[in-house]
């Protein structure tokens, strides 16, 4: 069974060069965030993207959950993907939620990686675009009927 401390999110190679500009120039801290902020996106998506070549050193899960929303945001990502099985919240399957959320992240990574080739914009500018579209989501939350919130439970 693998500990945390055992567990590392890997980052994929072929967007290593958009992941430093985005840390140089889009001022992100550290690998962690980009990769956070890029399974946001792909998630938000629907961009799960499979990798093989890894870049650098896989990041300790410990470290990658260091902000406190992190591990909430790798947990959710897995459930929703699996759809009907709580298991996946199982320690024993961390592994498995990492990879989810690794596909994701590569996910993010490309479609941020296209706007910048499609606008001919630097990388730090569409983040910017993107993080203020989704904030100006006017979207408001619908009233839903008790009856339709119950309408799955069996007692």
């Amino acid at each position: 069974m693998n500990t945390p401390a055992d567990v590392r999110a890997r980052r994929p190679q072929q967007h290593e060069r958009l992941m430093l500009e985005l840390q140089q120039e889009g001022k992100f801290p550290a690998f962690r965030d980009i990769l956070l902020f890029a399974a946001a996106v792909g998630f938000a998506q629907g961009r799960r993207v499979p990798f093989t070549a890894v870049a650098g050193d896989p990041i300790r899960y410990d470290t990658l959950v260091a902000p406190s929303f992190a591990d909430t945001l790798v947990s959710m990502i897995a459930a929703n993907e699996v759809g009907n099985d709580p298991e996946i919240m199982d320690h024993a399957r961390l592994q498995e939620r990492i990879a989810i959320f690794e596909e994701y992240a590569n996910g993010g990574l490309e479609y941020i990686q296209e706007l910048v080739n499609t606008r001919a914009q630097p990388p730090a500018l569409v983040v910017a675009e993107l993080v203020t579209s989704a904030l100006a989501d006017d979207s408001a939350p619908t009233d839903v009927a008790v009856e339709d919130l119950l309408s799955g439970v069996t007692w």
